[in-house]
C-alpha cells in the first residue's frame, strides 16, 4: 500500500479496536496484519466467555452504492475456518446499520458502533454519531487509476504492455501511467521479475477496483436511465437491438448481459454502453424514455477494451464480463448470478 493508505486504514483499524477495547470483560489478544490478500489481518477476542477469531475487512467510507457489493464480498471471500469476518469503516449510517445486521455481517466504526452476533458473543451499539473522515481518495481509486486497474484484471499481462499502449487503451494520459505503476508498487499489487512486471494479490485488487467502480467511475459514465415503451418488456430488448441499424456500437452488459452468457437468469435491467453522440437516436430506435426509475441504464465505455472479445450471442456485442460482473455483484439480487460469472469468465484469467 502506499504511505497515505496505509496510515489511513491504520487509522480506521486503531479506532474501531478502540470501541471493542471498551466492551467490558472483553480484550483483544492480538491484532495480525496480513498484508496482500482481500483481508487486512486477523483478531482474537477473549473474555469469561470464551473467544473468537476474526479476519479483518477495511472499507474506509461505507455508503449505499457499494453496500451490497460489501456484503458480496463479505460473505464470498474464502476465510480460514473457525474464523469470521468483520468490517471495519469510518463511520456506519443507521440504515446502514440496519441492512448489516439483517444480512448478518459483523462491523465496527470509528464513532464506536459495533455489531457482534455470532455466539457466544453478541454485542450491539448504535447511535454513535458521526465522525468527520480525512483525507480524499487513493490515487489508484480514482477514474484514471481505475480505468488502468481494469486493463490489468481484464487481462494481467497487460502490466507488461508500453506505456503509450496502456494510456490509449485505457483512455488516460500518457503521463499518469508511471505514478499509477509505482502506486500499485507500494501497495504490494505489482512487482518487477526477471522477464517483467506480474501482478500479485490480484483479488484483493478486484475487491478494491469494484468498489471503486462502483461509486466513483460508473457514476461518471452514465448517460440516462430509461424505461422501455409499455409495448415491450426487457426480454425484447435484444431482439430489437438486432434489429436497429446501430446495433454494432451497442454493448449489453448488466443482468440482460448476464442473461445472455448464462441460462437460468431472468434479468429485471440492462446496461448498455453507448457512444453518447449516438444516445438519442439510439433511444429513439429502441423505444427508450428517461425515466429515474426506468429498468435500462445508458453508459458510456471508457478507453477501447470495454467490448469483449469473447462470445457474441446471436450478433450482439457484450461487454467484457469484468464489467457485468461488478454490475452485479453490486446489487444484492443477482449475487448468485455474479458468483456463476466470476467462476466461468474471471478466475481462469486471475489464476
Amino acid at each position: 500500500m502506499t504511505n497515505k493508505t496505509k496510515q489511513r486504514d491504520e487509522q480506521i483499524i486503531y479506532g474501531c479496536m478502540k470501541a471493542i477495547r471498551s466492551l467490558p470483560g472483553c480484550h483483544i489478544d492480538f491484532v495480525i496484519k496480513k498484508l496482500g490478500g482481500p483481508f487486512a489481518g486477523t483478531i482474537k477476542l477473549g473474555g469469561d466467555w470464551g473467544e473468537k477469531y476474526y479476519y479483518l475487512k477495511v472499507v474506509p467510507k461505507l455508503s449505499p452504492a457499494i453496500a451490497d457489493l460489501v456484503i458480496h464480498q463479505l460473505k464470498t471471500t474464502p476465510a480460514p475456518a473457525n474464523c469470521s469476518p468483520l468490517l471495519l469503516t469510518h463511520y456506519v449510517s443507521p440504515n446502514l446499520a440496519a441492512k448489516l445486521k439483517q444480512k448478518r455481517i459483523e462491523y465496527a466504526d470509528c464513532a464506536g458502533n459495533l455489531l457482534l452476533q455470532q455466539s457466544p458473543l453478541y454485542v450491539e451499539i448504535g447511535g454513535q454519531k458521526h465522525m468527520s473522515a480525512s483525507g480524499g481518495l487513493d490515487r489508484l481509486f480514482r477514474p484514471a487509476g481505475l480505468k488502468l486497474i481494469y486493463l490489468f484484471l481484464r487481462n494481467p499481462q497487460t502490466v507488461n504492455a508500453t506505456y503509450r499502449v496502456l494510456a490509449d487503451d485505457a483512455g488516460i494520459a500518457l503521463g499518469a501511467i508511471g505514478d499509477l505503476f509505482r502506486e500499485l508498487e507500494k501497495r504490494g499489487n505489482l512487482i518487477k521479475t526477471e522477464t517483467g512486471r506480474e501482478l500479485i494479490a490480484v483479488e484483493e485488487l478486484l475487491q478494491r477496483w469494484q468498489l471503486g467502480y462502483i461509486e466513483t467511475l460508473r457514476p461518471r459514465m452514465l448517460l440516462e436511465r430509461c424505461a422501455l415503451n409499455a409495448d415491450y418488456s426487457l426480454e425484447q430488448l435484444p431482439e430489437l437491438l438486432r434489429r436497429t441499424p446501430d446495433s454494432a456500437t451497442v454493448m449489453l452488459g448488466g443482468q440482460l448481459g448476464a442473461s445472455l452468457l448464462s441460462s437460468g437468469i431472468a434479468p429485471e435491467s440492462a446496461v448498455l454502453y453507448i457512444d453518447p453522440r449516438q444516445q438519442l437516436k439510439l433511444m429513439l430506435q429502441l423505444h427508450l424514455t428517461p425515466d429515474p426509475n426506468g429498468e435500462v441504464y445508458l453508459l458510456s465505455p471508457f478507453g477501447k477494451q470495454t467490448l469483449w472479445n469473447g462470445q457474441h450471442p446471436e450478433g450482439l456485442n457484450l461487454v467484457d464480463p469484468l464489467l457485468t460482473y461488478a454490475e452485479l455483484a453490486s446489487d444484492g439480487l443477482s449475487a448468485r448470478v455474479a458468483d456463476k460469472l466470476y467462476n466461468q469468465h474471471l478466475l481462469p484469467r486471475l489464476s
